[in-house]
């Protein structure tokens, strides 16, 4: 997978956008099941496929900046999500209409920012570095955690998170983003290192506020995608909740 998302990002963009649209709207299902398993009727199918068609729109940009169509697009989307669900019963019509619009800000919205990525002078060098460094911290979170973790993190949340492995991922997301800004982005190496600290921390809020949803519905993982590895949502989880700042240090800051 690693390797096809990797090849269509040097080769042919357009496929990687697609292939981020069909992974979304797999989250999208996925936060479905999990909704539903507290009688919630989110409007997922709308969410799903509007929300693959303004990725593409945004990539495409035919109606104007990425920001301009994202944004839009996504109140758009809302309001969609209001008159679909008045098609139900009222009963339950404030806690579907909010899951519907949490799908719409976790999956649409935030991966605007990686189109937003994909359309700058430099899209190869800024998607890689941004990805790389939040799976370098990860492997550092698991690895520094499992040797040394002691201190639980958020055991209410995870019960396997640890600080050991925050400092663990923070460090390598550091060191990684130290070396990715010196030799791809071509930027000092302390601004690096400042990225993979932020996008280090980012990532374990995101992965703790994925696992608060799991935790919720009463389930180990959000679907059985990638064996050991859990459901699209389980490997988006942290990369969604770091696109908005890897986009602004990048691209405000850096380059």
């Amino acid at each position: 997978m690693v390797a096809v998302l990797a090849l269509s990002l040097w080769l042919c963009q357009w496929a990687l956008v697609v292939l981020i649209a069909a992974f979304m709207g797999l989250a999208v299902h996925e936060l479905n099941q999990a909704a539903s398993l507290h009688d919630r009727r989110p409007a997922w199918l709308v969410v799903a496929i509007g929300g693959g068609a303004l990725l593409i729109l945004e990539y495409g940009g035919w109606l104007g900046d990425v920001f301009t169509v994202g944004f839009i697009g996504c109140a758009v989307l809302f309001l969609i999500v209001l008159a679909w669900r008045l098609r139900g019963p009222v009963d339950g019509f404030l806690a579907d209409v909010g899951v519907s619009a949490l799908m719409i800000a976790y999956l649409p919205l935030l991966l605007t920012f990686v189109m937003a990525m994909l359309r700058t002078p430099h899209p190869v060098e800024q998607v890689a570095t941004y990805v790389a460094v939040i799976v370098i911290g990860d492997s550092g979170a698991y690895i520094m955690g499992s040797l040394l973790g002691r201190h639980k993190l958020a055991p209410h949340i995870s019960p396997g998170k640890t600080w050991e492995g925050v400092v663990g991922c923070i460090i390598w997301a550091a060191i990684a983003g130290a070396l990715l800004s010196y030799f791809v982005l071509h930027a000092a190496w302390w601004q690096g290192a400042v990225l993979g600290v932020v996008l280090g921390g980012a990532a374990v809020i995101g992965d703790l506020a994925e696992s608060a949803i799991k935790r919720d519905a009463g389930v180990k993982d959000m679907g059985k995608l990638l064996p050991g590895h859990g459901g699209a949502m389980d490997r988006l989880d942290s990369l969604l909740f770091c696109a908005p700042l890897a986009w602004a240090m990048m691209n405000l800051w850096m380059m």
